[in-house]
């Protein structure tokens, strides 16, 4: 058995899947109504089914907007000692520097 390539392109198969999918017919009516190969059309169906789900995700843009910055809005770290220092350190400060400083205040 030899295999002819479709005319058709990718686009136009997809085209026709989602246009199908909002007919509410069935796959054979349509593939008669346009003159489509039913296997090729339920095909390419199975392809679309087979995409991974990372690459169906489509990303959406956000904004986050606030009236003050995000670090202002936080409380600074306060450090104290009951031999009388006292040190007021920002609320953004690096973890990994805040847990050297206190391994070696401890």
């Amino acid at each position: 058995m030899s295999r002819f390539k479709s005319s058709i392109s990718k686009a136009d198969w997809l085209h026709h899947i989602s246009t199908w999918q909002a007919s509410g017919m069935t796959q054979a009516a349509y593939c008669r109504e346009h003159k489509l190969n039913a296997t090729t059309f339920n095909g390419w169906i199975t392809r679309g089914r087979k995409v991974s789900p990372a690459a169906r995700l489509t990303t959406v843009p956000i904004v986050i907007q606030t009236d003050t910055p995000v670090a202002s809005a936080l409380s600074p770290i306060v450090l104290q000692r009951s031999t009388g220092w006292k040190l007021t350190l920002p609320a953004d400060v690096q973890i990994t520097w805040l847990a050297r400083l206190l391994n070696e205040l401890a």
